[in-house]
C-alpha cells in the first residue's frame, strides 16, 4: 500500500528544450542536467537521419559519426505524444500565492467530503431485485468496482493518444506547480506502474471486502472517496508550503489508509500481519499506531519515495471516520433499545 511521490525529470539538451517535448507534469524544471551521447544501438529507426551513400570507408565512418550525435536525433514516439499532450509551457512554477495554489482544491475537497457523508448517512441497502448481480456479496461487488475504475485508469495512461494526455495530466495527478481541484479526486484513482496498482488494489481488497461487511456499501463509499480526497490535499498542502514544486503525486495508498484507520478503530484487537513479515502479527491499534508514527518519520526525515503526507492524513480521516461510525452506531443501538423498552412498557395497549 503506497502512494508515490515523482520526482520530475529535468530538461536535458537544447535539442529537447526546443521540440518542447514532455506534458504539463514533466515541464517543471529548474537546470539542465547535461547526459553522455546515447549509444547507436539505442537510436530509433524513425529517429535516424537519412544515411548519405558511402563509396569509401571514411565516408562511411563520417556518416556514423553523424547518426551517433546526439543533436542529430529526432523526438521519440512518445516524446510526440508529450508534445502534442502538453497542457503549458511553463518552464518554471507560475508565481502565484500559496493560497491561491490552495484555495480551489480545498473547496473541491469540501463539496467530495460532503457529498460523500450525504451519501453515507442517507445510503439504503438495495433490494436483491434492484442488483445487477444479486447473487454476489455486495462487499465484493462494491470493492471490485472500485478495483476496476483504477484499472481502467491505468490503461488509460498507455494510451499514446494526446486527447487522452491532455486529461490524464489534469485531472488525474497532483502536481503542487499547477494544481487542479479536480485531481484531488482523480488522482486516487490514478497508478502509472504495474507494481504500484498491484499492491494498492491487494491490500484494496484484503482490507475492503472486510470493513464494507462491517460497516455496508454506502458508509464504505464515502469513506473512501472522502479519505481519497482528503488524502490528495493533505499531500498538496505539503509540498506547496514546503515548496516542492518539483514533484507530482498519484495513487489510491491514501484512500486505502484510511480504510485502515477505520478498520483499526472498528476492531482494534483484530490480528494484522505485515506483508513481507508473515510471521509477525500485530493488533490493529498497534499496526495503525506504527505506521502512523512511520508516516510521521518520513515527513520529518524528508523521505520522498512515497507520499507520506497523503498516506498520514488518509490514515487520520480514517481514524475520525471510524470513530463516527462507531458512535453513530452506539446512538442508534441505544435509540434501538429505548424503542423496544417503550414497546414493552405500552405494549398492552
Amino acid at each position: 500500500m503506497f502512494r508515490t511521490t515523482l520526482l520530475l525529470p529535468r530538461i536535458i539538451t537544447a535539442r529537447a528544450a526546443a521540440t518542447s517535448l514532455p506534458p504539463r507534469a514533466l515541464l517543471l524544471r529548474q537546470k539542465p542536467l547535461q547526459c553522455s551521447p546515447a549509444p547507436p544501438q539505442f537510436l530509433r529507426r524513425y529517429a535516424l537521419p537519412r544515411l548519405p551513400k558511402a563509396t569509401s570507408t571514411s565516408k562511411l565512418a563520417e556518416a556514423e559519426n553523424a547518426v551517433s550525435d546526439p543533436n542529430t536525433i529526432g523526438p521519440t514516439l512518445r516524446e510526440r505524444v508529450w508534445t502534442a499532450g502538453q497542457l503549458s509551457d511553463h518552464q518554471a512554477p507560475p508565481p502565484v500565492s500559496a493560497t491561491a495554489r490552495l484555495l480551489p482544491s480545498a473547496l473541491f475537497t469540501l463539496l467530495v467530503i460532503g457529498g460523500s457523508l450525504y451519501y453515507a448517512y442517507t445510503w439504503t441497502p438495495p433490494a436483491p431485485s434492484e442488483r445487477l448481480f444479486p447473487t454476489v456479496p455486495v462487499a465484493f461487488s462494491t470493492v471490485a468496482s472500485i478495483i476496476a475504475i483504477n484499472v481502467g485508469v491505468f490503461l488509460a495512461w498507455k494510451m499514446p493518444l494526446p486527447p487522452v494526455w491532455r486529461v490524464m495530466n489534469r485531472y488525474f495527478i497532483s502536481v503542487p506547480a499547477i494544481p487542479h481541484a479536480a485531481s484531488m479526486l482523480g488522482a486516487a484513482f490514478s497508478h502509472q506502474s504495474l507494481t504500484h496498482l498491484g499492491m494498492n488494489m491487494a491490500v484494496l481488497y484484503m482490507f475492503g471486502t472486510s470493513l464494507c461487511e462491517q460497516v455496508g456499501a454506502g458508509p464504505f463509499l464515502g469513506l473512501y472517496l472522502s479519505g481519497g480526497v482528503a488524502s490528495s490535499f493533505s499531500s498538496l498542502a505539503f509540498n506547496v508550503v514546503a515548496q516542492r514544486f518539483g514533484v507530482v503525486s498519484l495513487g489510491a495508498s491514501g484512500a486505502i489508509a484510511a480504510l485502515i484507520g477505520a478498520y483499526a478503530v472498528l476492531n482494534p484487537d483484530a490480528r494484522m500481519y505485515v506483508i513481507f513479515l508473515p510471521f509477525v502479527a500485530l493488533k490493529a491499534k498497534t499496526f495503525v499506531t506504527g505506521l502512523a508514527l512511520m508516516e510521521t518519520v518520513g515527513i520529518v526525515r524528508g523521505w520522498r519515495v512515497l507520499d507520506h503526507a497523503a498516506h498520514l492524513g488518509g490514515l487520520g480521516w480514517g481514524v475520525a471516520g471510524g470513530w463516527v461510525i462507531v458512535e453513530e452506531y452506539k446512538r442508534r443501538l441505544e435509540r434501538r433499545r429505548k424503542e423496544e423498552e417503550e414497546r414493552k412498557r405500552f405494549g398492552w395497549w
